[in-house]
């Protein structure tokens, strides 16, 4: 750093403002208000407290420590939230969710692999709550689009470990070739035990009638050479479910 010049203070506002929405929730859960929370700390102002629920400021350690003994907790209750939302340890460019509010124009939707496999599924009606929302850039409508992390080697190096990747839910047309989000009955990968890989999709045989005697062969191909393709036989196409088509590394 050149003589003279200012440091950069850090500061993380989605990491911020989620810790003070779960400090309001664990408030609220325990019948306080903001004013009867202040006076029974004898320590912390109003607006000391407003500031924290909102994410507006970086919080002295003793200021959470306070806030938490009045509540009957430990700091380790305020900061529970991490293990729901393991975002914040990988990637701050996550906003927090916040309900009832919409996403930035060009954001997408924050969820784990095992739950969009679920949720945008054939079967699945189900709303989720994502973990956050990340700027994809998309112009127009985002409604199909939303973002996983993806673990493993199997897809690198076009998709190292632990990159947080953009999907689009799949509408039909040639899957040849192409990377999917895929569900399939009797599916277990090998480098998670799911049922749900992201894989290249390569059909073996040609469409079938389901009265056809050659069975289906479809395989699930690995970018990485040390991971053999994983072979499903005599699944219909239906039983084999592209979820989503892999578009790029956010």
């Amino acid at each position: 750093m050149a003589k003279g010049a200012k440091r950069s203070r850090y500061k993380n506002e989605a990491f911020l403002k989620t810790l003070g929405k779960h400090c309001r929730k664990l408030r609220v859960q325990r019948g306080y208000s903001i004013d009867r929370l202040a006076k029974e700390s004898n320590q912390l102002s109003p607006s000391s407290i407003d500031r924290l629920e909102r994410g507006l400021a970086d919080s002295q350690i003793l200021v959470l420590l306070r806030y938490a003994e009045v509540l009957g907790l430990t700091l380790l209750d305020l900061f529970a939230f991490l293990k729901e939302a393991p975002q914040f340890q990988k990637d701050s460019r996550i906003l927090p969710y916040e309900e009832g509010t919409k996403a930035p124009m060009g954001f997408v939707p924050v969820f784990s692999l095992k739950v969009a496999a679920g949720k945008f599924s054939e079967s699945s009606e189900t709303e989720v709550t994502p973990l956050g929302w990340i700027d994809a850039s998309i112009k127009g409508s985002t409604k199909d689009y939303f973002a996983c992390f993806v673990n493993g080697d199997s897809m690198s190096p076009r998709i190292e470990n632990g990159s947080l990747c953009l999907f689009k839910k799949y509408q039909g047309g040639s899957r040849q070739g192409k990377i999917f989000l895929i569900q399939a009955r009797g599916l277990n990968d090998t480098e998670t035990g799911e049922s749900f890989v992201v894989k290249k999709y390569m059909r073996q045989t040609p469409a079938r009638a389901e009265n056809a005697d050659q069975p289906a062969v479809i395989h699930l191909i690995s970018e990485n050479s040390r991971f053999s393709p994983i072979v499903l036989v005599g699944l219909s196409d239906e039983e084999v479910q592209a979820i989503a088509e892999f578009i790029r590394v956010l």
